[in-house]
């Protein structure tokens, strides 16, 4: 099996939740269980019926790593964390200002409505969930830099892994003990094992050194922000691939530029339309062109916005 593509359990006590296109992630560990990333609110009341049905005692849930602020990656903890009583959330630094940021809950609260639109399997919370929501702003943050270690049990580490680019705040975390690897976002959009569109959202240059800096990893299973997990030689080179596969896309947006003699905006409509498919059950049109038409101006083809 090199690509996995299967809900629930995988390998070494790792589990998906929510939906493979959407997924958090559950990894057992011989004191409890431990979550990475948060998926997005309409998958709420799934996720909790899954972590149910897989944990039984929620209490055993005791640490909540968040790779970034994106609204699909942070979507259920505010009607989670209540759930897990005796959780602890870890994010970078910048994740944490950016979730007692009320302008980055009006984006993330935008984006979140279009999702009960286009997301197959959404729905809305029950009360009993609703009544217990808490805001992001009061939800504990632990900090983690690049290099700093959480240890979930004996000869058992997650490591933080900051790896901006896509966007600054973005971590991904490594097990060293199965040379797991969560990259959430870092690496872009996985079409194939060898086919990578790339998400450029924040810095070009960070984007690229993150890559290479993931190469240097012993990777034997990486586990996608999005569409599943990687194992064996595919997931040791996926770094080195997505670097390639962000060449092949500005080298792409070069000669379409040229042919729609210059004009930005209809290139960037022309490569979304071409890039979108694997986005498109939980990302608009819109948001894949405007995500689209800011990775060609980081890169270049224009000024130079920020995402954060």
């Amino acid at each position: 099996m090199t690509w996995s593509q299967k809900m629930g359990m995988q390998q070494d006590g790792l589990h998906l939740l929510g939906t493979i296109d959407i997924p958090m992630f559950l990894i057992k560990h011989d004191a409890g269980w431990a979550l990475v990333d948060a998926s997005v609110e309409p998958l709420a009341p799934r996720i909790l019926q899954q972590l149910e049905a897989i944990c039984g005692d929620l209490t055993t849930i005791t640490h909540w790593f968040i790779t970034h602020s994106h609204y699909d990656h942070i979507g259920t903890l505010a009607l989670l964390y209540p759930w897990l009583p005796a959780v602890k959330v870890y994010a970078s630094a910048a994740t944490s200002n950016t979730l007692k940021n009320p302008k980055a809950h009006a984006v993330t609260a935008k984006l979140t409505s279009s999702l009960y639109n286009i997301l197959p399997e959404a729905e809305h919370a029950p009360a009993a969930m609703e009544a217990k929501k808490v805001d992001f702003a009061d939800i504990p943050i632990i900090s983690l830099a690049d290099g700093d270690k959480v240890t979930l049990s004996a000869g058992h580490q997650v490591v933080a892994v900051a790896t901006p680019g896509h966007a600054k705040c973005l971590l991904s975390f490594y097990e060293p003990k199965f040379k797991r690897l969560y990259v959430s976002d870092t690496l872009g959009e996985m079409v194939s094992p060898t086919q990578w569109e790339p998400l450029v959202f924040q810095d070009y240059q960070a984007y690229q050194d993150s890559l290479r800096k993931l190469q240097a990893l012993d990777v034997n299973c990486l586990v996608l922000g999005h569409h599943g997990v990687l194992y064996g030689e595919p997931a040791n080179v996926a770094a080195a691939s997505a670097l390639q596969g962000l060449t092949q896309f500005k080298s792409r947006a070069a000669r379409l530029l040229s042919e729609n003699e210059g004009d930005l905006n209809a290139t960037a409509q022309v490569v979304s339309d071409i890039t979108r498919q694997s986005t498109e059950k939980f990302i608009t049109k819109k948001l894949h062109y405007n995500g689209t038409l800011l990775m060609m101006q980081l890169m270049g083809f224009a000024g130079q916005p920020e995402l954060s």
